[in-house]
């Protein structure tokens, strides 16, 4: 509902229709606009005289309405104002607005209520394009025996299926994961005129099913029959080629793409930049993330990632690293998962201190555990710990051990005894017991093993040793 007691509007002395709809476009809240509206529509307006609205006011704002989720308020908006309407054809564009609405909110059975009622409560009859958009609609939902219903509605009304018609039924058969492929090719095959958008529909469907082969022969056809290829249709075939692994044809589909003028976009660039890091061409996936920018499509976290990974991989620790700042320089926040991949990817390399110096930079950052994150952050530092101990940075490791019991994230038991190890090979008896006692306040039990390392360690201390041995020998005299 619209505010209850709106502030009532400056009226100009001659209020006009074209003075209505600048007030109205000029309200950004459109609950606020509907009052504007209602205000100088009705019969007891405080405005000189009721105006009656023009039919591009009540579409913009049944518009807005529809876009903020006030899908009763635009229902009823139009509804009582379609007699501002000059004629059917008039009143048709913001109706299919509004059934796009409701697709867009998943309401596709309040868009097929709204379809079936417009007749009486619009005075609308049912056309081609309302038919598609509720169909649309339906088969975005997978409420498919109801858009095989609908359809047998559209031809028993007279409605010969348009183009359109048949790109939602194919989109239907695309993507039910269980249909079988050939039935979407015999659909395809049946479409009178098929435009870029059935072309995309196949393509995808074919691409999902591993039918890369028979995917790019359509893309032949297409391009055969003068349909000009879109970045939607490059954009598939890239990302699909390069998750199987096919790199040249990938790179080969994504130059022509620059050769027939259409610009990669940011998925564009972002599927093929990952195929080449998963399939170890990491170097190129740099030089194509290189060019990405220079176009001024600034990658995401994601492509980071991607580059991040696949170089730490490939022992491409200081590429890696040098992202990572570029990153950070373009206002991009690493999140716990690119920290975690460099780090272990120095702790892999024998560069634990490098990687101890990152993981005091992730804490830095304010990167914090939480519930989804809890087991990676437990992995970094271990992983830390471990690389520490194998380097004999003892000291360093000691500092990261008690930051990571300062946030309360876990230590493995395994970590737990290599720490002890190390101390007591070090002479270091304090930190060793340390340890231990952390270990017994988190009831990890140390393990036999783990025993024996500490009390090695105190027994190989000459003091101790010599006390024992007098208070042995005093035992056996007596």
């Amino acid at each position: 509902m619209p505010p209850a007691n709106p502030t009532p509007p400056k009226w100009p002395k001659t209020l006009t229709a074209d003075h209505l709809h600048r007030l109205v476009r000029a309200e950004r809240d459109p609950r606020r606009a509907l009052a504007i509206f209602d205000a100088a529509t009705a019969a007891s307006t405080s405005a000189p005289d009721p105006i009656t609205p023009s039919p591009a006011t009540v579409s913009l704002l049944t518009s807005r309405l529809a876009s903020a989720g006030h899908l009763p308020l635009a229902t009823s908006l139009l509804s009582r104002s379609r007699g501002v309407f000059p004629s059917v054809a008039a009143l048709e564009p913001p109706f299919l607005g509004l059934l796009r609405a409701f697709s867009r909110t998943h309401r596709p059975l309040a868009a097929l209520h709204l379809f079936r009622s417009a007749p009486s409560d619009l005075a609308l009859p049912h056309s081609a394009r309302s038919y598609n958009a509720v169909l649309a609609a339906l088969v975005a939902h997978s409420h498919l025996p109801l858009a095989r219903s609908l359809l047998a509605d559209m031809r028993a009304a007279g409605f010969a299926p348009t183009a359109a018609t048949y790109n939602v039924l194919l989109k239907a058969q695309c993507s039910d994961a269980a249909a079988d492929i050939k039935d979407a090719l015999r659909l395809f095959r049946n479409i009178p005129k098929p435009d870029v958008c059935s072309y995309n529909t196949i393509i995808d469907g074919l691409c999902r099913r591993g039918r890369l082969a028979a995917a790019l022969e359509m893309f032949s056809e297409m391009v055969g029959k003068c349909i000009a290829p879109t970045v939607v249709t490059y954009t598939t075939l890239i990302h699909w080629l390069a998750r199987e692994g096919c790199f040249d044809d990938a790179l080969k589909i994504f130059d022509e793409m620059g050769r027939r003028g259409v610009s990669p976009n940011l998925v564009t660039y972002s599927s093929l930049i990952d195929g080449l890091c998963k399939g170890g061409r990491a170097a190129s996936a740099l030089e194509l993330m290189d060019r990405m920018i220079k176009e001024k499509k600034l990658p995401n976290t994601i492509t980071y990632s991607s580059v991040i990974d696949g170089l730490c991989k490939e022992h491409m620790l200081s590429e890696a690293m040098e992202v990572l700042d570029r990153m950070r320089l373009q206002g991009r926040k690493p999140d716990a998962g690119l920290f975690g991949k460099l780090i272990v990817g120095l702790c892999d390399a024998g560069r634990a201190v490098e990687a101890a110096n990152y993981l005091d930079e992730m804490i830095l950052a304010g990167i914090e555990p939480n519930r989804v994150t809890w087991s990676l952050h437990t992995r970094i530092n271990n992983t830390v710990l471990t690389a520490l101990c194998a380097k004999g940075e003892l000291g360093r490791a000691f500092q990261v051990y008690q930051s990571t019991r300062t946030r309360s994230i876990s230590t493995d038991p395994t970590t737990f005894h290599l720490l002890v190890e190390s101390f007591s090979k070090k002479k270091n008896m304090e930190k060793a017991a340390h340890v231990v006692l952390d270990m017994l306040s988190e009831r990890c039990i140390p393990e036999r093993e783990t025993w024996d390392v500490i009390i090695s360690g105190y027994w190989s201390k000459k003091k101790v040793r010599q006390e024992a041995e007098e208070i042995w020998d005093r035992l056996t005299v007596s």
